[in-house]
């Protein structure tokens, strides 16, 4: 009779243990499905279509922002107007996929945030003026090589300060992509401009693609 009853011991796949390792493992490595998300938005920046959108937008919100300052009293400088068009209409081509997109939409919505983050920056300086040079250097050369570099590029790319490696590096790619793209762009449109075309075709604006 004690033949016929189930074995309650559970497997090596079954146990607890093994399911909080796997569902660990999971969550930190990425699915093969993100990984061709992050491969086709990659190709998306690359197209000539991805950069004739992108054009088109760029030069609306440059006009709007170019109204807006005219009507108001602002005294900013227009190169910096531009750079943060350019880069907000980069973020809204991204269509929200990308950490990298919400933290630069993110960054223009709230302003208090901003202004919270300088205030947090500026305490930190005031702190490490406080301590030893020794003690600095002491704390930089106990992190290993990569990671020393990979808190550098995190800081350089938005939004990306607390991210795994592998999530790092497919963000990184697409931020470069999407700038690659926002410079042909931008090219194109300059080379335009100084041309006297005081609107550019859809097809002169993707010339440079392939170039």
């Amino acid at each position: 009779m004690a033949s016929f009853l189930p074995n309650l011991d559970p497997g090596p796949d079954t146990s607890p243990e093994f399911k909080r390792k796997k569902r660990r493992k999971t969550d930190q490595t990425p699915s093969s499905f993100d990984r061709n998300q992050a491969t086709q938005r990659i190709k998306r920046w690359r197209t000539e279509r991805e950069q004739q959108i992108y054009s088109t937008k760029l030069i609306e919100a440059l006009r709007r922002s170019r109204s807006r300052t005219s009507s108001s009293s602002s005294s900013s400088a227009p190169g910096k107007q531009v750079r943060e068009t350019a880069d907000r209409v980069l973020a809204f081509s991204a269509r929200g996929t990308t950490r990298w997109s919400r933290a630069i939409l993110a960054a223009r919505l709230g302003g208090g945030a901003t202004l919270l983050r300088k205030h947090k920056k500026a305490k930190v300086a005031a702190n490490r003026r406080l301590r030893k040079p020794e003690m600095i250097n002491r704390e930089k050369r106990k992190l290993p090589a990569v990671e020393r570099k990979l808190k550098t590029l995190g800081r350089l790319v938005p939004g990306c300060r607390k991210l795994s490696f592998s999530n790092i590096l497919e963000e990184t790619s697409d931020y470069i992509a999407a700038l690659e793209m926002q410079v042909r762009a931008m090219t194109a449109l300059t080379e335009l401009l100084a041309g006297g075309s005081v609107q550019p075709p859809a097809d002169r604006l993707a010339s440079n693609v392939n170039s």
